[in-house]
């Protein structure tokens, strides 16, 4: 599709990096990879922030060939781009190229907060690289006009006013909890895996169910997090690993924390590494707790977010009911269920709920993504109090 693309690689102190970089020549693009450098990598970014802005700003260039435009030369000359020319660009920064896997191309239009993402992120490399070549004039006109041009590609962006609003339907209901479960079992006749990884796949499940572990908080967690005569598991954060072999590497984006586990989930847990785990070649070279089974040079390395992705894609694929399936939705199941629990122990205030869900789910003291989490509940309450009244309305139960 294009000869710009973004490629990641880590670095001997195991940081984790990438760049814009022309895959015809091999050579990296300058004044992206500066940007990315300054501005995103002195940030402290995580590898996977990175990858996303280089990706936006890959797209950029890529509609920059396409258009034949030297944007390093039209902003030296202080001719930016045209109106068609921005509305141009929202439109490309608008499609989603997936390779079909017959060497073409399937085309489709990317959800609203990518294109948000997009359409912001390549309005501030723009704004920066314009300072940066046109740094010499130091003229407050120079400034002004770079400002107008910045503001009318920043205007194009879709509204997100919805960014933290959660959907009320993204948890899962009884009906599909016992499908994934009944699929998930081990030795099951509907289980879609080979035997040999079916506990492995099913532990995965049943700690995002448990938990509302992030799938970074899965993948990171290693044997020795896990205290077993103490029925605990410590969610901890390791930026920058360089035991972890995973260019792409899984990361706590919560803060560190110490679950309590039920003794059954311990023995589970137990019974895969004892049982399951220990046979598989090279398992003895770290304490990962999931891993390749897959005979190859990977067998035995940490389990990559690609093959936890594939995983969710099968047991999606095994039912109808699971259509919509995705780790994350199994935290949104925790947090709604979390919420009817709430509901039956009288004793807890709204104020304490709120500090117990922020610690259980690592958010930080005072998150209102507490209460965002809390909507559906909320919403079936209001159903249900609403329904009751009409019930008792329609029954003359109400007094004059």
């Amino acid at each position: 599709m294009s000869s710009i693309c973004v490629d990641s690689f880590m670095l001997e102190n195991g940081e984790r990096y990438c760049h814009v970089v022309n895959k015809k020549t091999g050579e990296p693009l300058y004044y992206p990879n500066l940007y990315i450098t300054t501005q995103v990598r002195n940030r402290s970014e995580s590898i996977s922030t990175m990858k996303v802005i280089a990706g936006s700003i890959s797209l950029l260039y890529r509609f920059f060939m396409r258009k034949n435009i030297n944007i390093d030369e039209r902003i030296q000359k202080m001719q930016f781009l045209a109106p068609y020319e921005i509305e141009d660009l929202i439109e490309f920064s608008s499609l989603n190229f997936r390779d079909g896997g017959d060497g073409n191309f399937r085309i489709s239009n990317v959800k609203k907060p990518t294109k948000y993402f997009r359409i912001t992120t390549i309005a501030n490399y723009l704004e920066w690289l314009c300072k940066i070549l046109l740094s010499h004039t130091g003229q407050k006109d120079t400034i002004k006009q770079i400002l107008v041009f910045i503001n009318n590609i920043k205007r194009k962006k879709p509204r997100n006013n919805d960014k933290y609003v959660m959907d009320i339907e993204k948890s899962l209901d009884k009906a599909q909890l016992d499908s994934l479960f009944s699929i998930l079992s081990p030795g099951s006749n509907l289980n879609p895996f080979t035997e040999t990884v079916q506990k492995r796949n099913n532990l995965m499940f049943l700690l995002l169910h448990c938990f509302g572990m992030r799938a970074g908080e899965l993948l990171n967690l290693r044997i020795g997090d896990i205290d077993f005569a103490e029925s605990t598991i410590a969610i901890r954060r390791r930026a920058n690993d360089k035991i972890d072999p995973r260019v792409y590497q899984p990361l706590v984006k919560t803060c560190e924390r110490k679950l309590i586990a039920d003794t059954k989930l311990i023995y589970e847990i137990s019974d895969y590494i004892l049982n399951d785990r220990r046979k598989v070649r090279n398992s003895d070279k770290h304490d990962f707790l999931f891993i390749t089974y897959k005979k190859g040079k990977t067998q035995g390395q940490p389990l990559s977010f690609s093959s936890y992705h594939k995983i969710v894609s099968v047991v999606r694929q095994s039912s109808t009911l699971l259509g919509g399936l995705t780790g994350h939705k199994l935290r949104h199941t925790w947090n709604y269920e979390f919420s009817k629990a709430i509901d039956k122990n009288q004793d807890i205030s709204d104020e304490k709920e709120q500090q117990i869900r922020s610690y259980l789910m690592g958010w930080r003291p005072g998150s209102e993504t507490s209460i965002i989490y809390n909507r559906r509940h909320i919403f079936e309450l209001s159903k249900k109090t609403a329904l009751e009244q009409q019930e008792q309305l329609f029954k003359g139960e109400f007094d004059e």
